[in-house]
């Protein structure tokens, strides 16, 4: 079993640790080093990996090395890690987001092999939706790699463009808060209507829930089910005819000012 570097601790270090251990990858294979040891031994007692301090290390040759940290704090890392990394030659995995390969690669002064992914939060109970991009320099064996390590905390969706990662972002990488929002908005028009909050919260999350389920499991579009369940002249029908008057217009507006935000911050980091 290959090992695997993070050079991090934070939240989405623990969420793919946590897939990992879940999926059966040995915990000793797996290292932590970050600069907070309270994090980093956090990680260790949680699921028994190793754990480091920040410092650059030798670097196992077909290793793969995860970069879990800030988007601002990239250049520092990648800076202190440049030698072992240079003279390893892993697979570089990113989960920062914003920063697209062009910046990694800068950043070590060599063209390594590179992955730039965009979980989003649901992967901290292994339900994620990852958008992957591979630089040329990723080969097939660490293309399989990296889709099992993503693997682990949810779906996968690869894109060959590496411009596409910013409607990615927009869409699965932001999109977490958008159905929280939409959670709420509902729970609290119900309270306002005089359901009570718990039945309402109840409902809310069960209907969304059960809905998301029976899409995916289906197979059939939203609009099939959606006029499965319109009756004309109906409550349904009602309620639709209010969300029509905006809701497709705020969700182009709203990826839209995502997705200029992402290429904004991409633009930022290659400075």
């Amino acid at each position: 079993m290959q090992e695997i570097l993070f050079l991090g601790a934070g939240n989405m270090a623990r969420a793919l640790i946590a897939g990992l251990v879940r999926q059966g990858w040995p915990a000793t294979a797996i290292t932590v080093c970050a600069p907070h040891a309270e994090r980093r031994e956090a990680l260790a007692a949680a699921f028994g990996v190793h754990a480091a301090p920040a410092q650059a290390r030798v670097i196992t040759p077909g290793s793969t090395v995860i970069l879990a940290v800030k988007p601002k704090s990239i250049g520092t890392v990648l800076a202190a890690w440049q030698g072992s990394l240079s003279q390893a030659r892993p697979l570089l995995i990113s989960v920062a987001a914003g920063v697209p390969v062009a910046s990694l690669q800068h950043a070590l002064g060599e063209a390594l092999p590179v992955v730039r992914t965009m979980p989003n939060t649901p992967a901290q109970i292994g339900a994620g939706a990852t958008a992957l991009f591979a630089s040329p320099e990723v080969n097939d064996e660490q293309r399989q790699a990296a889709a099992a390590i993503l693997g682990a905390v949810g779906s996968i969706h690869w894109l060959e463009d590496e411009g596409l990662m910013d409607i990615a972002t927009a869409l699965s990488g932001s999109g977490p808060a958008y159905v929280l929002l939409f959670l709420e908005a509902l729970e609290d028009a119900a309270v306002a209507q005089g359901l009570d909050r718990p039945n309402a919260r109840a409902l809310t999350l069960q209907t969304v829930l059960g809905t998301a389920r029976m899409a995916a499991e289906t197979g059939q579009s939203p609009t099939s089910l959606r006029h499965q369940v319109t009756s004309p002249g109906g409550t349904t029908a009602a309620a639709l005819a209010v969300w029509e008057e905006g809701l497709r217009s705020l969700a182009q507006r709203a990826l839209t000012a995502a997705a200029q935000r992402s290429r904004a911050l991409a633009s930022t980091s290659k400075d």
